[in-house]
């Protein structure tokens, strides 16, 4: 089986990707008894003129814990996607929408959580790196930095990286 590899490139417009949003978030809508929730487009695609994984990554905020339980799993795999692992992220059922499944690559993943947790406020904080532009220059560099790494080792540094940004969104607020 092949490993999944990070594939950073720089990300200068982001109309295609805001598309595959668009696209996205109208397929899971049309599940039926999908619960009502929010779609919200974060990550490098999301913004312009950074550097990042060409993965649309779509923040889907429920009401409660209930309605997470509601995503249910064939419902979303007749869409194409696939429950993967937390990665250690507590109050988070991700999913995502493979296009190669012996390397476990993909294009699209979902992040779901509860409005009003710790892990949503978390991810809404993580935007907002985007809108600053000296916050913007950092990302970059760590991506650049970091690119040549296995996955797995740089999902560990983008973790502890992600943390360490968090914690300047907090004091620059």
């Amino acid at each position: 089986m092949n490993k999944r590899t990070v594939s950073i490139e720089e990300i200068i417009e982001n109309k295609k990707y805001i598309k595959i949003f668009d696209d996205e978030i109208k397929k899971i809508r049309e599940i039926p008894k999908m619960p009502k929730c929010e779609f919200i487009h974060i990550g490098a695609t999301s913004t312009t003129n950074v550097i990042g994984e060409k993965i649309v990554d779509i923040l889907v905020v429920v009401e409660n814990l209930h309605e997470i339980t509601t995503f249910d799993e064939k419902r979303l795999n007749n869409i194409s996607y696939h429950r993967i692992a937390h990665n250690g992220i507590k109050g988070v059922i991700k999913y995502a929408r493979l296009t190669d499944y012996f390397s476990m690559s993909y294009d699209v993943i979902l992040y779901v959580v509860q409005r009003g947790t710790e892990i949503h406020n978390d991810f809404l904080k993580l935007k907002k790196v985007f809108e600053k532009e000296e916050l913007k220059a950092e990302y970059n560099e760590f991506k650049l930095i970091n690119k040549e790494y296995t996955f797995k080792d740089y999902s560990n540094k983008k973790l502890e990286f992600i943390n360490k940004m968090l914690k300047k969104v907090e004091i620059d607020d």
